[in-house]
This record gives C-alpha cells, structure tokens and sequence, in this order.
C-alpha cells in the first residue's frame, strides 16, 4: 500500500507540473495563465524529485560506507576482527568491487565472510570471479549462498578460493575457539545446528532474516547471525526506513545490529543492486560491515 501511495503521489506530482507548464509557457500568449504559489511548489518539488532520482541513480549507489561494531561475545580471548559483505549483485560494468577490495585491506580483518548474491547475469560472472580471486589473495573468505546464487545453474564461487559453508566449522583466532556456521537460502539452519559442537562464540551466517532460528524463535548456542537480503530497503524514507524489504518479517530486521534473546543479529545493506529493482539507492548506502569482537566485560 505504501509502494502503491508513493506511485499515485508521483504520478499527480509530475501530472500536475506538466499541466502548469503548459498552461503557462506553451499556450498561445493570450490564453497563458500566472502560475500562482501553488504551481510554484509545485514545480519546486518536481524538481526535487528529479534532483532525488539523479542522486539515487549515480551517487548513492557508489558511495560505500565502512560501519564499525563492537561486540562482547562469550569467550573470545583475544579481540578479533571479521568484516561482513553481502548482496554484491556484480553486473557486467564495474561499480564498487575495486573500492570494496580497497576497503577491507586496508582493515586488514582475521576473516571475511560474504552472505549471498554474487551476481546478477552470467555476463557479470567474470567480475565476480576476479573480485572473489583478488580478495581470497589476502584474506580467508567464508561464503553461504543467496536466493540469486542458484538462479544461474552454475556454481557462482567455483575457483573463487572462497570456502563456501554448508555445515558448522571449528577455527581458531588468537587463542579464541569459534564456530562457523553457514547454510544455503531456502535451507533449514535448525537442522545445521543440531550438529554444531556446543561451543562459543558461535557465528551464523544465512542470506536472510528469515532463518528459522528468528522465526521460531530458537536461538540457543548461537552468538551472532549475520545475514543481508533486504539491502536496507535499497530504497528508503528518511524517519521511515526501508520501503520493501522483501522479508516476511516487514521492517523489524530490515538493517542494523538487533537481539533477539541472546544472539545478535545484524542485516547489511549489502553492496550491490538487485537484477529486477530500479538500479537506485536512495538512504540505503551501500555497506561494509566491520565487527570487533572482544572479550566479554567482566
């Protein structure tokens, strides 16, 4: 409904505008007609307007920003560093993938994990491979698959290097022990986790908020999930957020750092922009995630 009000506004805004030029600038000269303070607001906000799409067409979309979190998670030693990408939607033309690369050398993180959505045609594979190839030169990389990472009927990280998670794996960071785990979209994370070793910190990595540890609410042994998908609404209003978030769950995880009992969950906005969706950000940065995790306060 609300997708549905913003097009009717738009509609009647630019109807409205049209009609005022017209009836002021290209009647003949002595059927013209003032156009008043209400056509003047009018053609100011039909600006605006065009002004907003031009800034979400090729701005936004190109202007990354690096979040920085702290987390106390139940024995970790040692602080550790690990950076969250997701949703990078490569298309065949270059957007963020080299600044990105940039980005998380410069952090210099113990791991990297990418939380689905590598592309968004075939066309694009060969930029996600030499992006995926690069970052893996440096770096550890952990993967699980999106919803578009099986649309293609090809393995989008083969000979990525990237360590692509379908069951829990034990890794040791500074003398911290911790689990990760990952499980393919669509797939039941419950059933992963029943053979997780009951260790902590636990990371889950799943392409949504919709896993069915949030849904049913089930989320013992696992210390932070980390997931994407909804890329902050890529289209948002300010003081409201996210227009569609294409979670069954609405708006309540659309971006940002949530608890759900005792796991954080944290939804990136995601690099990239989806194949179907307007190629538009608008108060929907594009984002990279960096978690310190330290050690629980005394």
């Amino acid at each position: 409904m609300i997708i549905i009000g913003c097009l009717s506004g738009v509609i009647c805004l630019y109807g409205s505008a049209l009609f005022i030029l017209v009836r002021a600038l290209l009647l003949p000269r002595e059927k013209r007609l003032p156009v008043g303070l209400v056509g003047w607001l009018v053609l100011i906000a039909s600006t605006a307007g065009i002004l907003c799409i031009a800034y979400a067409a090729f701005i936004e979309p190109y202007s990354l920003e690096v979040t920085n979190i702290d987390l106390h998670l139940p024995n970790v030693k040692f602080p550790c560093t690990i950076v969250q990408i997701s949703d990078l939607h490569c298309d065949p033309t270059p957007r963020l993938e080299d600044r990105v690369l940039a980005e998380i050398t410069a952090i210099k993180p113990d791991v990297v994990f990418f939380t689905g959505d590598a592309i968004n045609s075939l066309d694009a594979l060969p930029r996600f491979k030499a992006f995926a190839r690069s970052l893996r030169k440096k770096f550890v990389v952990f993967a699980v698959k999106g919803d578009w990472d099986f649309a293609f009927n090809t393995n989008v990280f083969a000979d990525t290097g990237w360590i692509v998670l379908n069951y829990p794996q034990i890794i040791f960071f500074h003398g911290s022990r911790m689990c990760f785990i990952g499980v393919d979209s669509g797939a039941s994370c419950l059933d992963v986790i029943k053979h997780a070793p009951h260790i902590t910190p636990t990371i889950l990595l799943f392409h949504n908020p919709d896993g069915d540890v949030i849904l049913k609410n089930q989320t013992e042994g696992i210390d932070l999930y980390l997931c994407g998908h909804t890329h902050g609404g890529q289209i948002a209003l300010p003081g409201y957020g996210a227009l569609i978030t294409q979670s069954v769950q609405g708006k309540k995880y659309e971006s940002g750092l949530h608890k759900l009992n005792d796991m954080y969950i944290y939804t990136s906005r995601g690099i990239g922009m989806e194949g179907h969706f307007p190629r538009l950000r608008f108060f929907a940065k594009p984002e990279i995630t960096v978690f310190h995790l330290l050690p629980t306060k005394p």
